[in-house]
């Protein structure tokens, strides 16, 4: 059994396009989640752009690890220049079409490397797009979300709680496509064969609490693609106020797959 994942992307209740963007590549233990900012024109071409370069840049990085480098700080490099990439890439199509001036778009990367008897989650974001380690019982953050609100959180300025109904709970300290380089948080987390990982945009956990995700996890552990299922339609009967994106990774029987290497929006 591999480490396999599925996803999903909804449009939500309340706008008309969606911003969103995901890529599945099992192949390169690989997955991608993009979210185009709102009210910047070209969100959605921003998203689509990351995930593609990424997917693109892992692929092509995939010689062994440089005799001089350990492989799991190497891995972490390739993530960093991979969304370095993107955000170039960005930055020369606004450049090429005025029109799109200002798109960005948030990003978390989850690449899984297996090293020896050990494997490990190595967890790349910029923005408020999260990832979560699910094991038996328990969810914890594998990411900090890069907002202006989290700041203030980890200052103690405001409570979770408040943050949650601040008037600028939206502004972003990091995205992908803003500023001239980004350097985006990469850290790396030791796995056991039984665990799962979340990706998701904001669209899932402005309208969920973490607890309230993990009792949905709770009462949906089977397939990964109904887990991704059952956590889009609990955002949209809440209200679906964006769009909202979950990709689930694990490990699944091969009979029970939809799909063992996706890439897909």
């Amino acid at each position: 059994m591999g480490w396999h994942g599925e996803g999903i992307t909804d449009v939500g209740q309340i706008r008309t396009t969606n911003q969103d963007a995901f890529r599945l590549l099992d192949h390169l233990n690989l997955w991608v989640i993009a979210d185009g900012m709102s009210g910047h024109a070209g969100g959605e071409i921003a998203s689509t752009l990351a995930v593609e370069t990424i997917g693109s840049y892992v692929d092509n990085h995939r010689q062994p690890c440089p005799p001089n480098q350990q492989p799991l700080s190497y891995r972490e490099e390739v993530l960093r220049n991979a969304i370095e990439t993107a955000n170039h890439a960005i930055r020369l199509s606004a450049e090429r079409s005025p029109h799109y001036a200002g798109m960005g778009t948030t990003i978390v990367v989850l690449q899984i490397v297996e090293e020896s008897t050990e494997v490990h989650a190595l967890i790349a974001h910029a923005g408020d797009s999260r990832a979560y380690l699910i094991r038996g019982d328990s969810m914890t953050g594998l990411s900090r979300d890069h907002s202006l609100v989290e700041e203030q959180i980890q200052r103690g300025l405001l409570t979770p709680e408040e943050a949650l109904v601040h008037p600028l709970r939206h502004v972003l300290t990091k995205a992908v496509g803003i500023e001239h380089r980004v350097d985006p948080s990469v850290t790396t987390h030791l796995l056991r064969p039984q665990d799962r990982l979340l990706l998701c945009t904001d669209g899932l956990t402005k309208m969920m609490s973490d607890q309230h995700i993990l009792q949905i996890l709770q009462e949906n552990a089977g397939l990964l693609k109904e887990v991704c299922r059952a956590l889009i339609s609990e955002a949209n009967a809440l209200g679906g106020e964006d769009n909202s994106t979950v990709v689930m990774v694990g490990k699944e029987e091969r009979e029970s797959l939809y799909s063992s290497s996706s890439s897909r929006t």
